[in-house]
């Protein structure tokens, strides 16, 4: 059956900014005198917080050194002159079929909420969402938090939504809020590692959602593979 509810995550996903995320955590190392980060160290854990994945990147380091890597991050990727946040072609159009059809519409990422608000207002897009949920305001990716949190603001249960992302956290998410995900390798996760995680299916791109769900009204929604 349809779900009720499209649980977006953003970067990655609508947005097109894994590459402006690596090269600004390796900026902001560089500026704190740290040894820059691998890219593919910093693609694996993006989606989750910004202060899990500088943890992750320097477990090392102090918290007083943690904190300014987080503020110098938030300064560089947050910076006005900064150009860093361009939606997918895919994304608007796939956005807009789904509200014309009677979708509820809502986000849930690992940005906080500073960023989700400048990021929804560059995209001019505050008119899609029903909900919004982010990482500065409950747990980080994995826990399912946020989409509890949706679910309740909106009335619904975590089975009457579909959640949508790029990594596997954002599936492992939807697996422990026991919802229905479908997955798009266009950020930083490839289609084989999402492939190890629980999900309906991997698309393309979110060209290909709109027809996705519409079939799901035809049959009884599958147990994930």
């Amino acid at each position: 059956m349809k779900p009720e509810l499209i649980i977006f995550d953003w970067d990655g996903t609508l947005a097109d900014t894994t590459r402006p995320i690596i090269r600004t955590f390796q900026q902001s190392f560089a500026d704190c005198g740290l040894k820059a980060p691998d890219a593919d160290a910093i693609r694996a854990l993006i989606g989750y917080s910004l202060p899990e994945i500088i943890f992750r990147l320097a477990p090392d380091a102090g918290e007083h050194l943690r904190e300014e890597l987080a503020e110098i991050y938030a300064a560089h990727y947050l910076n006005p002159n900064n150009h860093n946040m361009t939606l997918f072609p895919e994304a608007i159009p796939c956005l807009n079929t789904l509200k014309q059809q009677g979708f509820w519409l809502a986000v849930a990422t690992g940005k906080g909420r500073t960023g989700l608000d400048r990021s929804i207002m560059q995209t001019g897009t505050a008119d899609f969402w029903m909900a919004t949920a982010c990482a500065s305001e409950y747990a980080s990716k994995p826990a399912p938090d946020m989409v509890f949190a949706l679910c309740s603001e909106l009335g619904l249960e975590p089975s009457q939504t579909l959640i949508v992302g790029d990594t596997t956290h954002d599936l492992d998410m939807a697996a422990n809020a026991k919802a229905p995900a479908v997955a798009v390798p266009t950020g930083a996760h490839t289609a084989a590692q999402l492939a190890t995680r629980p999900h309906l299916a991997i698309l393309n791109d979110l060209s290909e959602l709109p027809g996705f769900i519409s079939r799901l009204s035809s049959k009884d929604r599958k147990s994930v593979v």
